[in-house]
């Protein structure tokens, strides 16, 4: 039975993904296809990810210099109001909330941009617990982000779903034995190995999990 609801961030809860690749992009000046993004770098941190492609490039590079450039790049898209909630997403978290179900971020951002975000979207009161890079030193694809909350909110691995987007985010919720929902992110991307598959929370497939399993 599921009492809990662990979300990704980007690209689950905002439609932010995107805005991510095409600041490495143009930082960079390198083309990252989505494909590539979303299999090797979405959501494991922008050191690590400045780090890869400079070195498959043979350059070097100040990366704090890289990541704050990044960041402020990357808050101008923000403040512009180019991240939008995903469609259905507000609909979905008052339904839970009348479910009784426990509902948590689990994410590789930092907490202050998150919380900027979700005071924005105006869903911050939703949240029972906000698990970000700022409160553990592991990332996706370690699936300790996930039982940090899990233990939190004092619901067993077993009885929790995540819905994530990233194949890092996938690996991470299978090996700490939860139920998985994958938000694909766009329409040619290979499917990882999931419970259920989803373009947003419009799929009203969704809410099977807490009518009959």
């Amino acid at each position: 039975m599921i009492k809990a609801v662990l979300f990704d961030f980007d690209g689950v809860i905002v439609s932010s993904e995107e805005i991510h690749r095409l600041t490495f992009i143009e930082l960079l000046s390198k083309d990252v296809s989505q494909s590539r993004w979303y299999s090797e770098f979405a959501g494991t941190g922008s050191r690590k990810i400045f780090k890869k492609l400079l070195d498959e490039d043979g350059k070097t590079a100040d990366t704090n210099e890289l990541v704050e450039k990044r960041r402020i790049m990357f808050n101008k898209h923000v403040d512009a109001g180019e991240a939008k909630e995903i469609s259905g997403l507000s609909d979905f978290l008052y339904f839970l909330r009348e479910k009784n179900i426990k509902i948590a971020i689990v994410s590789g951002g930092h907490r202050g941009y998150i919380e900027k975000l979700i005071d924005m979207l105006g869903i911050v009161d939703y949240f029972d617990y906000i698990v970000t890079a700022d409160d553990i030193p592991y990332r996706k694809p370690d699936p300790k982000p996930f039982l940090m909350a899990a233990e939190f909110l004092g619901i067993p691995p077993e009885d929790c779903l995540v819905i994530e987007d990233s194949y890092s985010g996938c690996q991470a919720a299978r090996s700490a034995g939860m139920k998985l929902i994958w938000m694909r992110p766009y329409p040619e991307m290979n499917a990882p190995v999931a419970d259920q598959i989803i373009d947003d929370f419009t799929d009203k497939q969704i809410f099977n999990w807490f009518n009959s399993k």
